[in-house]
């Protein structure tokens, strides 16, 4: 007598199959090879606030100030399984390197925010005028999302703005900006929920998109409309949103997501198009697969998983100068958020999302031999799943000795340091 195991799958309740699943984690987590893959985790360095959740947030920026002495954070005084936790009181700190080196684990609180996501935290990062002493963050700004630059050393505000940030440029003169109202309705995680949605009742508004604003003048301009990019795809019937859009290494261009939502089972479709900030001019980058993270190289390439027709992931590299596209050969086949090291850009962090064993797997990659040496494994909790997961997100000290990164594997979110010299 055979078994179907897909009829059996089927049939099964979902608190079963729940229990079952659980089961084989822990028998894969108490095995030999469990225990071997885990043996890295003995040299980290934990901060975090007390007892409260403490994270950084994103892998496309670093939390480390230019002199390496600083490294920032958030914490919450609410539960960081629960979604709804999302735009609760946050505090933003830091902890600082004692006479040895070593980063204490002593949080330095500084400001408050309630603008945030589990994905991407307040957006909090360095200045690049003064990464030193400046940080710039989103918070609620005459009761509307703008965002604030905070001098640390003299503990009191710089400068307000009536908009967001998205992003920075590396020279400090242009933010990049977007509506996170729109961004938190249509992928949740990723944008705010404080606020609503002013354009909700239009699929591609024209006065929506993707702005840039100059830092010292405050002024703001809309220079790719949803409205444009729904043209250009074709479908006007879709919820359509920009995400993830990031400044080049010299600030001449940026890196963007268009994406929109096809009907109520909201399934996403997305393309990658990159944009002159000072002229406006736009186009697409890629189409034909999917980009799901990405991480600038110099400043006409960059590093990105990507998905194709057949569901495969690959590491690829994107030269924007003669519009190539090379699959590097990497050995991973599995989604990762990957960072360049900031001296030798044929070095890389990635990391992996949690496996058969819920372990996320943390490596250190070379581009020119395609060798991935294996760093550290961390356990992630059933807990953390859907909008409230944790990804490792790992990013490189400003020397290329450390990286840091989020975890759950204490079963509480914490912010992780490891020496990698």
């Amino acid at each position: 007598m055979s078994i179907n195991l897909s009829y059996l799958k089927k049939m099964l309740p979902a608190k079963t199959k729940e229990f079952i699943k659980y089961l084989l984690t822990y028998i894969s987590r108490i095995s030999y090879y469990g225990i071997r893959c885990r043996e890295g985790n003995r040299n980290l360095i934990v901060l975090r606030d007390g007892y409260r959740p403490t994270f950084f947030g994103y892998h496309d920026k670093t939390p480390f100030s230019a002199d390496n002495s600083k490294v920032l954070a958030m914490s919450i005084n609410a539960s960081d399984t629960e979604s709804e936790s999302e735009c609760t009181p946050m505090k933003l700190g830091y902890f600082i390197r004692n006479e040895k080196g070593e980063f204490e684990n002593n949080f330095i609180p500084f400001a408050e925010t309630t603008t945030w996501c589990w994905q991407q935290g307040c957006m909090l990062q360095w200045y690049p005028l003064d990464a030193n002493s400046k940080v710039i963050f989103n918070a609620l700004v005459d009761g509307a999302y703008g965002s604030v630059m905070f001098d640390i050393d003299k503990g009191s505000v710089a400068r307000q703005y009536e908009y967001p940030i998205y992003s920075v440029d590396p020279t400090g003169m242009l933010a990049c900006t977007l509506n996170f109202s729109r961004l938190g309705r249509l992928r949740p995680g990723y944008g705010y929920r404080l606020l609503q949605d002013n354009y909700v009742g239009e699929r591609a508004p024209k006065n929506d998109g993707l702005f840039v604003f100059d830092l010292k003048r405050g002024k703001r301009d809309l220079l790719v409309s949803l409205a444009d990019l729904a043209e250009e795809v074709g479908d006007s019937n879709s919820q359509h949103y920009v995400n993830h859009a990031t400044f080049s290494p010299d600030g001449r261009r940026i890196i963007f997501f268009h994406l929109w939502a096809r009907n109520k089972k909201q399934i996403r479709l997305s393309r990658t198009c990159q944009l002159d900030p000072f002229t406006g001019q736009w186009s697409e980058i890629e189409a034909d697969r999917t980009i799901s993270h990405y991480c600038w190289r110099d400043r006409s390439s960059f590093i990105a998983t990507t998905l194709d027709k057949t569901g495969k992931c690959k590491y690829s590299l994107y030269n924007l100068s003669d519009q190539t596209r090379t699959d590097i050969g990497l050995p991973f086949n599995t989604d990762g958020h990957p960072m360049f090291h900031p001296i030798d850009k044929n070095i890389l962090i990635t990391d992996t999302y949690p496996d058969k064993r819920r372990d996320q797997i943390l490596f250190v990659a070379e581009m020119d031999t395609k060798e991935a040496r294996r760093i550290t494994a961390l356990y992630s909790p059933f807990k953390y799943r859907g909008q409230v997961r944790c990804d490792l997100h790992p990013r490189w000290d400003r020397y290329g000795r450390q990286v840091c990164f989020d975890t759950t594997h204490n079963n509480r979110r914490e912010l992780c340091i490891l020496d990698l010299t």
